[in-house]
């Protein structure tokens, strides 16, 4: 067998048989409920939601009911907003629910207590699927469906229904594929074959006209100034790049623009900093395939943050409430400051990423 055909590889009896059952579980949760919340992460992201979308499919399938999709925060990339108009996915704010009222609960690509879901302080979901590492938060779930070797949630849940040979209508599957193909960067990052394997079969269930109106929505013209802000600010240190953007229009433009500083040929990571109401976000990138940014971030991040991550990407939060305007530019500094010291403490001083002209 060569190496492209064990990449593409169907996945074998055992795994099938582990999707199957994983799927079981989750439908044998559904037993008795009536009322059903699916709760992605806050400021969701393809695969968070497309993630959210097919599990309401399963509970349609399954009961008959309609769950409700809930998130925190905003959908504030374009792409993602083109992508929830686009597969007409049914969003409700978590602040206006009553959680208690749902007989049955799951959360999609987080996990409780991380400070990246809007549930209720201590509120245990009934089913948790994630490709993060297990966290203690779990523990009292129903069903912990959580694999952190996948490159993206999407995958999991799309192995279950493939598994199971549960037909899959276009818009979930174009999600799921769209999910997938954010997630790892069309499968250039953190991808495993089963990775490669269920995007492949999700391709021809897709819409492709849908996908190609969701990857190349419009941009407000304030994002060419965060842009530019974003490469004004950056600055270089060994093979590091850093940029603090001061106060975002959306959280997600602090992973974008991390991803966007990593293409400079002269960089091996990158980390960026962004300020949302009382958070500062902060996303880290690389390229080293001997790294580990989650492990970085969660070693990194102060008291009383959250985050984590994979071997190439990983983001974290830090609260901000309290602090005046120069405490929060200091925490903003400090923490890259962090980063950098500690990816490249021996550097010889530091220089803007954009020389000036001679």
């Amino acid at each position: 067998m060569s190496d492209s055909d064990e990449i593409t590889a169907e996945p074998r009896e055992k795994e099938r048989e582990l999707a199957a059952a994983r799927l079981d579980s989750i439908v044998e949760a559904f037993s008795g409920c009536e009322s059903f919340l699916i709760q992605a992460h806050n400021n969701p992201d393809p695969d968070s939601i497309a993630c959210a979308l097919a599990l309401r499919y399963l509970v349609k399938r399954y009961t008959g009911h309609n769950a409700v999709i809930a998130f925190g925060g905003i959908v504030g990339r374009s792409e993602n907003r083109a992508m929830v108009r686009e597969l007409k996915i049914p969003l409700t704010p978590g602040s206006l629910l009553d959680y208690d009222a749902y007989d049955f609960t799951a959360v999609v690509d987080t996990q409780p207590g991380t400070n990246h879901t809007s549930f209720p302080e201590g509120f245990v979901p009934t089913v948790v699927i994630d490709h993060h590492p297990l966290r203690e938060s779990s523990a009292g779930c129903s069903v912990k469906i959580i694999e952190p070797g996948y490159g993206g949630t999407s995958t999991l849940v799309a192995e279950m229904l493939l598994a199971k040979g549960i037909p899959i209508p276009t818009d979930v599957a174009t999600a799921l594929y769209f999910g997938i193909k954010t997630e790892t960067q069309d499968l250039s990052r953190d991808t495993t074959p089963i990775d490669v394997w269920v995007y492949r079969a999700l391709e021809p269930l897709s819409d492709r006209r849908a996908l190609s109106r969701i990857e190349s929505e419009r941009v407000p013209r304030e994002y060419f100034s965060d842009l530019l802000r974003a490469v004004d600010r950056a600055v270089l240190t060994a093979n590091v790049v850093t940029s603090g953007l001061g106060r975002v229009r959306v959280p997600d433009m602090v992973p974008e623009m991390a991803d966007f500083l990593l293409r400079a040929d002269c960089t091996q990571w990158s980390c960026v900093s962004g300020e949302y109401k009382d958070t500062l976000y902060v996303s880290m990138r690389t390229v080293d395939e001997e790294a580990d940014a989650g492990k970085a971030m969660t070693t990194l991040l102060p008291p009383g943050a959250s985050g984590g991550g994979h071997p190439s990407m990983a983001g974290g939060q830090i609260p901000l409430g309290g602090l005046d305007l120069e405490e929060r530019r200091a925490t903003s500094r400090a923490f890259l400051k962090s980063f950098v010291d500690h990816l490249a403490p021996d550097a010889d001083g530091s220089e803007p990423l954009i020389l000036p002209e001679a």
